[in-house]
């Protein structure tokens, strides 16, 4: 079903989704040439305390009215796994002939060391990391960034990423949109 296509995971917790998250994934699917963005909510990110319940952050995806060719894709609760480099193998494992790039913000590229066998994950699929307002500098300066560098695709080839082999990343320097889902939970705290 998914054969040849060009999909983009974008994958977080979404406590809450936002209109920069969408910003994000509009541009993803526009700079990426991408068929399609599957929006990941994480049923429990491992590096983030307890968070509100799934469908909770589910409903805030779909609150924004994702666009046609976005959707919400429920495969890491249906696989059952807690970390990014488990799902990353079973997607390969069920699509072996889609084109799946992994988009993360800036903020998480910063502290993919952190992340469980973050070097298979860098192998895994090609990389699509976003710049966000405030870690844009720790990201292209940090570990992985720094580890891979041979590996990094200039942003204006882009649209090619993802039909090419991992390991291989780019950095979009996209129009910034300040929004968070930190500040959002704050301001609803005060309200």
């Amino acid at each position: 079903m998914y054969e040849g296509l060009k999909i983009g995971l974008f994958g977080g917790s979404f406590n809450p989704a936002h209109p920069g998250h969408l910003h994000v994934a509009t541009s993803g699917l526009r700079e990426l040439g991408l068929d399609h963005i599957w929006w990941l909510v994480s049923p429990q990110n491992p590096l983030k305390p307890e968070q509100p319940s799934y469908d909770s952050r589910v409903e805030t995806v779909k609150a924004l009215n994702l666009p046609p060719r976005m959707d919400i894709s429920h495969v890491e609760k249906q696989f059952g796994t807690n970390y990014t480099i488990d799902l990353l193998r079973r997607l390969k494992k069920r699509y072996p002939r889609t084109h799946f790039v992994f988009m993360m913000g800036a903020d998480n590229f910063a502290q993919l060391p952190k992340w469980r066998s973050w070097q298979e994950i860098m192998s895994s699929f090609p990389i699509a990391v976003i710049s966000r307002p405030g870690n844009n500098i720790k990201a292209r300066l940090g570990q992985a960034a720094r580890q891979y560098a041979d590996y990094r695709l200039p942003e204006q080839s882009a649209a090619s990423l993802a039909e090419m082999t991992a390991p291989r990343w780019t950095y979009l320097t996209l129009p910034l949109d300040k929004r968070s889902s930190s500040a959002l939970r704050v301001k609803l705290a005060r309200d």
